[in-house]
């Protein structure tokens, strides 16, 4: 019974922020947040300077996993036909192709989704089939597709931060690159400020964190990542991209608080259950409360419930 102490974290899963207002959610209103959909699709797009930021993300978060880096990336028509009936369309936070014809597909995902792998995985084959052609002769050719996940929650149980997968036999040798895949749990990254050494530890650091810092820290000067903070410095925008920038953050805190209010009470159902199968065994009161993490009035509420039945 002693493990079940983590029960809410591995079946509701954990959110980047535990912040109890907007204004503690909003950060230290010097930076824009890396993670609403706008400062992210700026700070990284493909078709101006700042490619160079996204150049070294996924080369740092790809490493070891593509064939060869990636030296040159432009942006493609994030939306398309999924081939449904319906005609329903997907739209991909950063969809680019890069000079060696590989296309990557990069998202961020604020709330906990179920099946989120299997989701990757389909729309990353919607990219593959786009590629197909009509008649006998087709070969059947493909270019590699990299889908890179960036997720504000926890889905997997162990402390990894990052999950790289592709098609592999069962001892681990690669048998395609057509489809390739990165999860990139941001809540486990948690080294601290003064311990971050590579490229990937820096641009993790500044995605989960930028909009909380009140300057550039030292260890970005002369980095690539430099010019994550020119863009993302809410004085030298206007008063339109300000407006625009917050209204996104407002949004981004109604979804956030919405869905925390949902895994709070599936917790308190959780904890609750765990309490009551605990006091059912012969578990003492005290030790009830210090594994469920429940007021000792609620657990006492609960014995009597039992003790009535």
């Amino acid at each position: 019974m002693e493990n079940n102490n983590n029960i809410a974290e591995i079946y509701w899963g954990k959110t980047i922020s535990e912040a109890r207002t907007y204004e503690e959610y909003k950060g230290a209103g010097v930076f824009a947040d890396l993670l609403t959909d706008r400062t992210f699709k700026k700070a990284f797009n493909p078709d101006t300077k700042n490619k160079v930021c996204l150049i070294a993300l996924l080369n740092a978060v790809l490493e070891g996993e593509i064939s060869s880096p990636i030296v040159d990336v432009q942006s493609r028509d994030k939306e398309f036909n999924d081939g449904s009936n319906e005609n329903r369309t997907t739209v991909f936070d950063l969809y680019c192709i890069d000079s060696a014809q590989r296309r990557f597909i990069i998202e961020v995902q604020l709330l906990m989704q179920e099946n989120i792998v299997n989701r990757a995985i389909y729309y990353a084959s919607q990219t593959v089939i786009a590629q197909g052609e009509r008649g006998q002769k087709y070969n059947y050719e493909l270019k590699p597709v990299v889908t890179v996940v960036f997720m504000e929650f926890n889905v997997f149980v162990d402390d990894r931060y990052i999950r790289r997968a592709k098609l592999r036999e069962i001892n681990g040798a690669s048998v395609s690159d057509v489809l390739s895949f990165a999860f990139v749990e941001l809540p486990k990254f948690n080294k601290p400020l003064d311990q971050l050494e590579t490229t990937l530890d820096k641009g993790l650091y500044v995605l989960k964190n930028m909009k909380n810092l009140t300057q550039m820290p030292k260890q970005y000067a002369n980095t690539v990542f430099e010019l994550l903070f020119s863009t993302a410095y809410l004085a030298k925008l206007s008063k339109e991209e300000q407006k625009m920038i917050d209204e996104a953050q407002k949004a981004k805190w109604d979804e956030y608080a919405i869905n925390k209010a949902a895994l709070d009470r599936g917790q308190n159902i959780a904890r609750r259950e765990m309490a009551k199968k605990m006091l059912v065994e012969g578990d003492s009161v005290e030790k009830v409360v210090r594994i469920s993490e429940l007021p000792e009035s609620d657990v006492l509420a609960i014995k009597a419930e039992i003790e009535k039945q």
